[in-house]
């Protein structure tokens, strides 16, 4: 879902410049002034409700767009692949975090399940002490900690982002 969403934010940004540079265009091309303060006129003559009503279209078609831009949680419930199974959510997130921090070289695991769309994002968040390779954490994590909750989670495994951040020196253990 972040590629579409990217692909979603890109093409109204998109439309939007191709619009505000058309109307620079056609302002340039056509008098400037002249043109804007016809269609100022135009505009108040067609009465206050309808920029009313284009300006509360617009708030509303803004606030949709924020909002399908802040991730929402997993249902609290996962159903499972087997008929009439489920899984709390925490236990997935805990049972990552877990299989992540027994890792040597990570000093921190963070999970977080969220929906997007029809399916699960899970989102990792590792940060490894200072000299630890991340390759070896990376296809660790990929080989051996993430398979058994893909495989749990039925036949649309999650979508998994892993960010590792790197401790300072001296930075403290903590899980």
């Amino acid at each position: 879902m972040a590629s579409r969403l990217a692909l979603a934010n890109r093409s109204m940004l998109a439309l939007s410049g191709c619009a505000l540079l058309a109307a620079a265009a056609g302002a340039a091309r056509w008098g400037g002034h002249d043109v804007l303060h016809s269609g100022i006129r135009h505009v108040e003559r067609a009465g206050h409700g309808y920029v009313a009503l284009a300006g509360l279209l617009g708030t509303v078609a803004g606030l949709w767009l924020l909002a399908a831009q802040l991730p929402r949680r997993a249902p609290r419930r996962l159903r499972l692949a087997a008929p009439g199974c489920s899984l709390d959510r925490r236990a997935v997130r805990r049972a990552v975090r877990t299989g992540c921090s027994t890792l040597p070289g990570v000093v921190r695991a963070r999970s977080r399940l969220t929906r997007e769309g029809r399916s699960l994002g899970l989102s990792l968040t590792l940060r490894i002490a200072c000299g630890t390779d991340p390759g070896a954490v990376l296809a660790h994590v990929s080989t051996v900690v993430l398979p058994p909750v893909e495989a749990l989670l039925g036949p649309r495994p999650p979508r998994t982002r892993i960010r590792l951040t790197v401790a300072r020196p001296g930075a403290r253990r903590t899980t």
